[in-house]
């Protein structure tokens, strides 16, 4: 069942329910009201009878000079006055004290159940009886008549009265199903006109569950709704972002994957070319041999170059770090050391300013970030040329520069350096080894120790890079 109907049906049941219970306490307290004013009416009638009776009484005995009238007599003296004093349809009945019963009108009610409601504490009584098709108030009293004690009973018809409440009752039956049937559509064409905007937020979420996330809600509507639209809103953005984000891993990923499909073919076709020709050809020189050879070591070294910066890669993105406090001087020379038989292969000088200060790094891995700085310069450096390698306190961060006077980067390949299996130039880095990892590591180490690289370069001029990371509250003199 739908919202809005079950909103429909219990306001409609509401609002009748309200307007029946408001009808019947109308009613009813009319109802009371009426036979509290019919019952003061009957009290008022019944106590002039016993007095017109009383008085008559009196009245004959004075005047027939007796000291004291029969029965006969007093029977006599309460017909005519009842005959005279009797209402249209009103009833009265006389009782004496010999249960002798007189009925006066043309309904013969049980006198036992009138006779029980009046004591000697409570002298004067009423009750509502229903005789035949009709419904009388009944008033009752002990009245004393030439020394005799009588029940007086007196009727008056009060039929009308309840079949006016019946008529009432019926009148608010049939308002009750006009008013519902008037309320219905009402509250109907209401309700569909509050819950459009919850429409439209749910056609709009089933769009965007099929996949449109670009779609977005409406903010018309009431308070409410334009709160629900809002947070609608924002989860579509959130879901497109992380949509965008998550096709944008995939593309990544597929550009890796098929880079590292590519890079890794081209060692192991070389590798197993030369290796077939040893196979296959009987008379190999020993030039060719040592050639051949060559070439196998070589691509076998590129092809395990690539496979273990890529596990680098890998680790280093998937795993937290453990950072311990290091010195950047002793980190940088020992690095040198290693530096000098690429620098001697191509006569480059390294030039270095170190400030001994301390960070807190993952040694090894923050030693693969300077080492790819300046395997890349030297690669990117002339026969000849030079390096500078510095460390300098700038404020509360140590700034690790590598700076070549060779090549340089084109502008256009600068924003996507960093990418995995980028490569500016793509034949002159394989023929130095190179698998465009190097960087792509780097950017993912210095991101886990929070640091920034910082890139420079000029085509023809060369290129400074350089990585800024927070100093560590330790001092020198505090670290072994």
């Amino acid at each position: 069942m739908k919202l809005w109907f079950k909103v429909f049906i219990s306001a409609l049941f509401l609002v009748i329910a309200a307007i029946n219970a408001t009808a019947l306490v109308v009613l009813s307290n009319n109802q009371h009201m009426t036979i509290t004013r019919e019952r003061s009416r009957a009290v008022s009638s019944h106590e002039f009878i016993c007095a017109s009776i009383s008085n008559n009484i009196t009245y004959q005995r004075m005047k027939s000079e007796a000291f004291m009238l029969s029965k006969d007599d007093i029977d006599k003296v309460i017909e005519h006055i009842l005959s005279q004093q009797l209402e249209e349809n009103a009833l009265a009945i006389i009782s004496d004290s010999e249960n002798n019963i007189s009925y006066y009108g043309e309904e013969k009610p049980d006198i036992k159940t009138l006779s029980e409601k009046i004591t000697s504490e409570d002298n004067l009584a009423s009750i509502i009886l229903d005789c035949g098709e009709n419904t009388y108030m009944f008033v009752g009293s002990i009245s004393s008549f030439e020394g005799k004690e009588y029940k007086v009973f007196t009727a008056n018809n009060i039929t009308e009265v309840y079949n006016e409440r019946n008529k009432e009752l019926f009148f608010v039956q049939i308002l009750s199903v006009v008013l519902a049937a008037v309320i219905a559509v009402i509250l109907l064409l209401l309700i569909k006109l509050l819950f459009r905007p919850l429409g439209r937020i749910n056609k709009t979420i089933n769009k965007i569950a099929r996949g449109d996330y670009s779609l977005r809600v409406s903010t018309s509507g009431s308070e409410e709704f334009q709160q629900l639209a809002n947070n609608v809103n924002s989860m579509a953005v959130s879901v497109e972002e992380n949509y965008n984000r998550i096709e944008s891993i995939a593309e990544d990923r597929k550009r890796f994957i098929d880079s590292l499909s590519h890079e890794m073919k081209t060692p192991l076709t070389s590798i197993l070319g030369f290796a077939d020709i040893l196979r296959i050809k009987k008379n190999v020189t020993p030039d060719e041999l040592n050639e051949y050879s060559s070439i196998i070591v070589e691509e076998s070294k590129r092809l395990k170059a690539i496979s273990g910066k890529l596990m680098e890669l890998v680790s280093s993105g998937d795993s937290e770090l453990e950072l311990n406090p290091v010195r950047t001087d002793v980190i940088l020379n020992e690095l040198s050391i290693v530096f000098e038989p690429m620098m001697k292969a191509k006569s480059i000088t390294l030039f270095t300013y170190i400030e001994p200060l301390i960070i807190n790094a993952d040694a090894d891995l923050f030693k693969s970030v300077i080492y790819n700085f300046v395997d890349n310069a030297v690669k990117a450096s002339f026969e000849g040329g030079k390096i500078e390698l510095t460390c300098r306190s700038e404020g509360e961060y140590a700034v690790i520069t590598v700076r070549d006077y060779g090549m340089g980067i084109a502008e256009e390949d600068k924003k996507r350096i960093f990418e995995p299996f980028y490569m500016a130039d793509k034949v002159r880095s394989r023929k130095l080894g190179g698998a465009g990892l190097g960087l792509a590591l780097c950017a993912e180490i210095a991101k886990k120790h929070n640091a920034k690289i910082e890139l420079e370069s000029e085509l023809g001029k060369g290129t400074i890079i350089s990585i800024c990371i927070k100093q560590s509250e330790g001092k020198i003199n505090e670290q072994i």
